[in-house]
């Protein structure tokens, strides 16, 4: 039951492509930080900095992170 809490359900359609097993890879949707928002670089030069203090430049977007069970590599999936 951890194991579904911390990496997500198995998918047993998936293949790891590091160790070509199929049936042991988990995967799970996350929040990572990507690229430069531009309205947030905008808001930046606005404000001369300030915003920068709260929000920092970069954007969240959510992505699938894949988890092999038997070679434990991970990778995101777009």
């Amino acid at each position: 039951m951890l194991g579904y809490f911390f990496y997500g359900f198995k998918n047993r359609r998936i293949v790891c492509p590091h160790c070509q097993t199929t049936g042991e890879v988990r995967t799970k949707t996350v929040l990572k930080k990507r690229g430069i928002s531009g309205g947030k670089a905008t808001g930046a030069i606005l404000t001369g900095g300030l915003s920068l203090l709260a929000t920092g430049l970069s954007r969240k977007m959510k992505v699938t992170e894949a988890r092999c069970g038997n070679c434990g590599i991970k990778w995101d999936i777009n």
